[in-house]
């Protein structure tokens, strides 16, 4: 029975037909047998007589005997019982096999519902019935090797990747409040500043309280906090674009991006009079990434951790098949509790940190995530602040 559980369906249903059919001839075959012998019994007892010669049966063969000479009985005739036999008999020597063969097909149909269909289909109802009600709480145990089985382990596979979506979903849903929360709390400001000068400059224009010198400063508050907002606003808008961005993959030279990653970070680093000490040995290789991903998450790093430096940051670039890592260690205070909890959240902002949106890790922790790779925030021993970051690459050919 356990074989014949791990058969396909194809097999296991040729099999069972097989064995049916066999049982069906065989008793189709013992059953016309015995209603023959007894229909022969009944016709052949009655002896007739051919030229003086007396014919019965016995053990299986016909026995011929010369007739008595006293012998007037009319052997020929056949009482009501018999002929009832004998028509019985008949019937069912045409309609045994009939009767066999259609118990046969019953039969088989029923075991191979059993042995086959009945564990695995009532697994996907019920399956079915918990996705109707919302609930992904279960599991299909069903682990034969049949098309069944593939089926019921292709549903499985479809109930944890509605799982992984919907946690996804609802982790977009909780980002969107923080985002919200965070927009609410930062527009706040510079709305509360235009409305504040606005309702000023309505009830004292005409009165000759304001004087030119007021006027120009109100205005020039009005412009910074609405140049605040803009600036807010270009924010949002390129979370937005970078959630909806496709990246751009081609083939990289792994000694040329060094190269020209190294040629980056000296262009930021001479903009500042902080130091940026980079360790790289990448392998001749050649592997396949997006560049500008690369380059944008290397970018907001390091400027985050100039922000935060005393002198100098340090950058170590390494290659570990398939991942591209870049540590970025700086010479600060390092990262507060909070900060390791929060610092990629989208808009967060230090106690300390009221000249940027916070949205620089926000944007590594996204594009770091797109490219199959992860960004991790940590506090060096005995330095500051360090962010590690991984970059998922395909390798492509050695050079």
């Amino acid at each position: 029975m356990g074989k014949l559980k791990s058969m396909s369906l194809k097999k296991s249903f040729c099999l069972i037909v097989f064995i049916a059919a066999m049982i069906v001839i065989v008793l189709s075959t013992v059953a016309v047998k015995i209603c023959s012998q007894k229909h022969d019994e009944i016709t052949v007892s009655h002896a007739f007589i051919a030229n003086g010669a007396l014919i019965y049966p016995e053990n299986g063969r016909y026995i011929m005997e010369a007739a008595a000479d006293d012998a007037d009985a009319d052997t020929t005739a056949y009482t009501d019982s018999e002929l009832l036999i004998c028509r019985t008999l008949e019937i069912l020597i045409v309609l045994l096999p009939v009767l066999f063969s259609v118990l046969g097909i019953g039969c088989a149909a029923i075991s191979f519902y059993h042995i086959k269909l009945k564990e695995p289909l009532k697994a996907l109802q019920q399956g079915i019935d918990h996705i109707s009600k919302n609930d992904l709480d279960f599991t299909i145990d069903y682990q034969k090797q049949d098309e069944l089985g593939k089926l019921c382990s292709a549903f499985e596979c479809m109930r944890r990747e509605l799982v992984r979506n919907n946690r996804h979903m609802w982790n977009l849903v909780d980002e969107r409040k923080k985002i919200n929360a965070s927009i609410s709390h930062d527009l706040r400001t510079p709305i509360t500043v235009i409305k504040g000068y606005s309702e000023y400059l309505d009830k004292n224009t005409g009165k000759g309280t304001l004087t030119e010198r007021g006027i120009q400063e109100i205005a020039v508050y009005i412009h910074q906090a609405a140049g605040r907002l803009e600036e807010y606003a270009d924010s949002v808008h390129e979370m937005q674009s970078l959630e909806d961005m496709r990246l751009e993959y081609r083939e990289v030279s792994l000694r040329a991006f060094e190269e020209e990653m190294v040629s980056q970070f000296s262009v930021i680093g001479g903009q500042t009079a902080k130091k940026i000490c980079v360790s790289s040995e990448l392998p001749q290789q050649t592997v396949i990434l997006s560049a500008a991903a690369v380059f944008r998450i290397t970018e907001n790093i390091i400027s985050n951790a100039l922000r935060y430096c005393k002198e100098k940051i340090e950058v170590d670039i390494s290659f570990s098949q398939p991942f591209l890592m870049v540590m970025v260690t700086d010479d600060g205070k390092g990262f507060s509790q909070k900060d390791l909890a929060e610092a990629t959240d989208y808009f967060y902002k230090g106690k300390s940190s009221k000249d940027h949106f916070g949205i620089g890790l926000s944007i590594c922790k996204m594009l770091s995530e797109k490219h199959g790779g992860c960004i991790r925030l940590d506090n060096a021993p005995g330095k500051g602040a360090r962010v590690t970051v991984k970059i998922k690459t395909e390798n492509l050919s050695a050079l």
